[in-house]
C-alpha cells in the first residue's frame, strides 16, 4: 500500500465510531481494523475463497446479510461470504481501494472524495436510488428552528463526505444560503447524536435508521428532506482488480440484492423483524426506516444516473469540498461485459 494513497485518503474523510444505539454489532472505522491483509485472492484466475463485502447498518445490503442467500448463492463455487461493518461511506472506500473489502455499497458523496483524492482502485459497477424521506435534516423537538433559512449562523453536524455532506450544499442552495453561512461541524455520527442530545449543535443531518431513531426516541423534527433537493444515487462500489477478474461474482452479489429488495417489499414487518435479529435496531425504527425505502438495485449506471452524480462530483469542486475535478466515468466499470 503506498504511503501517499493512505495519506490522502485519511487527509479527505473523518474516520467514524460505532453508532451507539445499535446492540453489540461492531463497525469498522479503519482499514487496519477491516481485514489485516489484503483479500484472499485467487492465483490462477479461478474464484476467491473469501468474498468480503462492506456495509452500513441501515444499508440495502443489510436486507441482503440478513437473508442468509448470498452465502446460498456463492456455496456451490465455495466462496464464502464476509461481511464488515463500517459506520459511514468514506472508510467503507479507503478500506476498499487498498483491496481490503472486494465489494461495498455507499451513498453519493464518497466515491466522489474517494476518485479525487486519488482512489483509482474504486470502481462504480451498480447503483440504486437512494431514500429522499430518509435523510433528514433535525433539530431538538423544543427548538425554536422551523425553516433550514433560520439555519444561518448555526452550527449544523454532518459526516464530512457523506452523502448527508452533499444533501446539506443543496438544501442550503435551495434558500439562498452556503456552507459559508452556517457553522458547519463535521462529526461521526454517534458523536452528532451526543453533541445532538446535549445542544451542542443546533441541528444535524442523518440518514435512516438514525434518522428514524431520533425521531422516535427524542421526538427530532425534521426541518428538510432529501425530497426537497435534486434527486441522488446510492452506489455499489468494488476493488477495480477484483471487477476485472470476478465481474461475475458482482452480478451475482447485485442479483441477490434485488430478490432480497423484493421479498423485503412484500412484507416490511417481517423485514423489521428480520433486521431486529440481524442488528439490534428495535422493529418500530426498522419499520419507518424500510416504509421509505428506495427499492432497484441494477448495473451498469445508466447515463441519468452518470449524469447526476457527475452534477454531485462537480458541486463538491466548485465549493472547495475536493481538491480538483474529476470525471466520474473513469472510475466506472461495466460489469455486464
Amino acid at each position: 500500500m503506498r504511503t501517499n494513497k493512505r495519506s490522502i485518503f485519511f487527509f479527505m474523510i473523518i474516520v467514524t465510531a460505532l453508532w451507539l444505539t445499535a446492540c453489540g454489532a461492531k463497525e469498522t472505522d479503519s482499514v487496519s481494523e477491516a481485514a489485516p491483509g489484503h483479500p484472499e485472492e485467487d492465483t490462477a484466475g479461478g474464484d476467491p475463497d473469501v468474498f468480503k463485502v462492506g456495509f452500513q447498518k441501515g444499508d440495502n445490503l443489510t436486507i441482503l446479510k440478513a437473508s442468509g442467500e448470498l452465502e446460498k448463492a456463492l456455496e456451490p463455487r465455495g466462496i464464502e461470504v464476509e461481511w464488515v461493518e463500517f459506520s459511514v461511506g468514506p472508510p467503507l472506500l479507503e478500506a476498499l481501494n487498498v483491496g481490503e473489502i472486494h465489494f461495498g455499497y455507499t451513498g453519493t458523496s464518497p466515491p466522489v472524495f474517494a476518485q479525487s483524492g486519488d482512489g483509482p482502485d474504486v470502481a462504480y459497477v451498480g447503483y440504486a436510488p437512494s431514500s429522499q424521506e430518509g435523510y433528514g435534516i433535525i433539530t431538538q423537538h423544543d427548538s425554536p428552528l422551523s425553516s433550514l433559512k433560520e439555519l444561518k449562523g448555526k452550527k449544523v453536524a454532518a459526516a464530512r463526505g457523506s452523502a448527508g455532506h452533499y444533501f446539506l450544499i443543496k438544501a442550503l442552495e435551495s434558500v439562498g444560503l452556503t456552507l459559508d453561512d452556517i457553522e458547519a461541524t463535521y462529526l461521526a455520527y454517534s458523536e452528532g447524536r451526543t453533541a445532538f442530545e446535549r445542544k451542542d449543535i443546533d441541528a444535524w443531518v442523518v440518514p435512516d435508521p438514525r434518522f428514524a431513531d431520533a425521531e422516535i426516541t427524542i421526538q427530532a423534527k425534521p426541518l428538510a428532506t432529501r425530497s426537497d433537493v435534486p434527486a441522488q444515487y446510492n452506489f455499489y462500489l468494488a476493488y477495480r482488480p477484483f471487477a476485472n477478474e470476478h465481474s461475475d461474482i458482482l452480478r451475482i452479489a447485485i442479483d441477490e440484492l434485488a430478490k432480497a429488495e423484493d421479498r423485503a417489499q412484500a412484507d416490511l414487518q417481517a423485514t423489521a423483524e428480520l433486521l431486529f435479529q440481524d442488528t439490534g435496531v428495535a422493529v418500530n425504527i426498522w419499520e419507518r426506516s424500510l416504509s421509505r425505502q428506495a427499492w432497484g438495485s441494477a448495473y451498469p449506471l445508466t447515463e441519468e444516473v452518470i449524469q447526476a452524480q457527475q452534477e454531485v462530483a462537480d458541486t463538491f469542486y466548485q465549493t472547495g469540498e475536493v481538491p480538483r475535478e474529476i470525471d466520474v466515468t473513469e472510475a466506472m466499470i461495466n460489469i455486464e461485459e
